[in-house]
């Protein structure tokens, strides 16, 4: 897949794409990051066996962790090294195995000391599978 840069950098772009591409965990779980602009970032991954919880739906942990990669690459777009403070997230609808997943987040307050940042996520057919809020200190 390959990214779409939204007006950034292009060297900040090809940093936090091979920032995507090197990091266990995306690779782990499947995700990839589809565009980046200033502010915000969005991403893609579509759930597998893998992915599922005992009930045949995607295990809320992997939504999550999604959102929280969206939101904290969104953060890099403007020059924000950032750790999670806080996080919530509610769950709309269940993803099913197969699904191709679409997170969308973005940059709502770059401060001194915190950012704040939001996303959703749908599945390809626009389904809202859910919504989120981080706080994140900037190191």
């Amino acid at each position: 897949m390959k990214a779409i840069n939204g007006g950034i950098d292009e060297k900040l772009f090809e940093e936090l794409l091979k920032i995507n591409r090197s990091t266990n965990f995306h690779q782990l779980i499947g995700v990839h990051v589809a565009e980046l602009g200033k502010g915000y970032a969005v991403t893609k991954m579509e759930i597998e066996e893998k992915h599922l919880n005992p009930f045949g739906i995607a295990h809320g942990g992997v939504l999550f962790s999604l959102m929280d990669i969206t939101m904290g690459m969104a953060a890099r777009t403007v020059g924000k090294q950032v750790v999670t403070l806080e996080m919530n997230l509610n769950y709309v609808s269940p993803a099913n195995l197969v699904d191709k997943v679409k997170a969308i987040g973005k940059i709502v307050h770059a401060g001194n000391k915190t950012t704040v940042a939001v996303c959703e996520a749908y599945t390809e057919e626009g389904r809202l599978l859910a919504v989120a809020r981080e706080t994140f200190f900037n190191m």
